[in-house]
């Protein structure tokens, strides 16, 4: 059985559309605006011709005066006369119409044109908004459509079209980095799992317990990768659920220092808190601590040795808890990107000081897990060098989960 293969699309046969509408409208409106004022501008012209009919000699009953004797100083016209006068009045009557006919007719087609002209520009980006949506439709992305000139509702439309196809485009570049970003991570422990299995398979490597601990660190990788990813969906997608309660910065820190006291004395990491005063917060405390936790780890990996400083305090309403390191800080194009999915500042730098791989989604679950809870995670370069991450939350929480 022959396949058919698919010819060129066919031109639809497009119905009329609003611009139709529109200019029949208008024209029709223009058209009966025009008739209306020939029809009012030849009756006023006739009663001023009946206002002046003695002085035109035109009555329709004969001439006052004359039928019922008349006056014998005013001697009635001669038939000549009369004639030639009615002549002229018929004649400026056949004038007056005819003028009238032709300022309808042109007027009717003037109206006709210019009302196409007006709908056409009305309807232009109407029209390129329909079709944009189609090539949008279509998987067009870089779509971007010339701007009306006239500050209106349209312009307004047209620049919102351009956004959401700007931001489209935007998400679908990220989408497939995305994607790219999750296959590379999880291609490279799995690649080195099938050497290690392959080679002890093949009898070069012994099936002991260091080939076994190497296989189990690469299973904790994609363990990890994995739950880092369903995280971070979760948290971006309003449904991780939360329980904040009230809590204080201080405290939360202090422990923190003390949970990490062994790893950063083996990393050379010296961890500071400084605390002085209550800093109240309201937050979900495992998740708070999972958000210090990545901050810490990120100073760990990239400032050691050094010292490491936290700090808390409370400002404006909001409790500020600060992760600050004395390293070389971001380079100039990292700060930007330093809370995307998957980035690393250092691609050499990849694995913590005790080994530990790093799934790169670290920063950006800090970020989407302060967002859900109501709260705000910036970064940037301390004056006095160092890179520092400042976490604003509300002294009263929210709670963020499915109902």
């Amino acid at each position: 059985m022959s396949r058919r293969l698919p010819g060129p699309p066919r031109r639809r046969h497009r119905r009329p559309g609003l611009r139709a509408r529109l200019t029949r409208t208008f024209a029709l409106v223009a058209v009966l605006a025009v008739l209306l004022t020939s029809f009012l501008t030849v009756g006023a012209a006739f009663r001023v011709i009946a206002a002046l009919n003695p002085e035109l000699a035109l009555p329709e009953g004969g001439f006052p005066g004359w039928d019922e004797g008349g006056d014998a100083a005013t001697p009635p016209p001669d038939p000549e006369t009369l004639a030639r006068w009615q002549e002229v009045g018929e004649t400026v009557v056949r004038n007056i119409v005819r003028s009238a006919v032709q300022a309808a007719a042109l007027s009717a087609l003037l109206a006709v044109g210019v009302a196409a002209l007006v709908t056409r520009q009305l309807t232009r980006p109407l029209v390129r908004l329909a079709e944009g949506a189609d090539r949008l439709r279509g998987g067009e992305r870089d779509l971007q459509l010339p701007v009306p000139r006239r500050r209106d509702e349209l312009r307004d439309l047209t620049l919102a079209f351009n956004e959401l196809t700007t931001g489209l485009a935007r998400q679908e570049a990220w989408r497939r980095g995305l994607v790219a970003d999750i296959a590379h991570d999880l291609r490279t422990p799995l690649a080195v799992m099938r050497s290690e299995i392959e080679a002890m398979q093949d009898g070069l490597h012994p099936l002991d317990e260091a080939g076994l601990a190497r296989l189990h660190g690469e299973v904790l990788l994609l363990a990890r990768l994995v739950t880092d990813l369903r995280t971070l969906s979760l948290a971006e997608g309003g449904a991780l659920s939360l329980h904040p309660r009230p809590l204080d910065g201080g405290e939360v820190l202090r422990a923190l220092a003390d949970a990490y006291a062994s790893r950063a004395s083996e990393a050379g990491v010296t961890l500071r808190v400084h605390a002085p005063h209550p800093a109240p917060l309201s937050a979900d405390p495992d998740r708070l601590t999972q958000t210090l936790r990545n901050l810490l780890d990120n100073a760990l990996r990239y400032a050691a040795p050094g010292a490491v400083d936290l700090s808390a305090d409370s400002v404006d309403g909001h409790t500020r808890l600060t992760v600050r390191d004395h390293g070389p800080g971001f380079r100039p194009g990292d700060l930007a990107r330093a809370f995307e999915r998957f980035y690393r500042a250092d691609a050499s730098r990849t694995r913590d000081p005790q080994g530990r791989a790093s799934s790169g989604l670290g920063l950006a679950i800090a970020r989407a897990l302060t967002e859900a809870q109501g709260g705000e995670l910036t970064a940037r370069n301390h004056p006095e060098g160092g890179a520092e991450f400042t976490l604003r939350l509300p002294v009263e929480g929210r709670t963020t989960g499915p109902p």
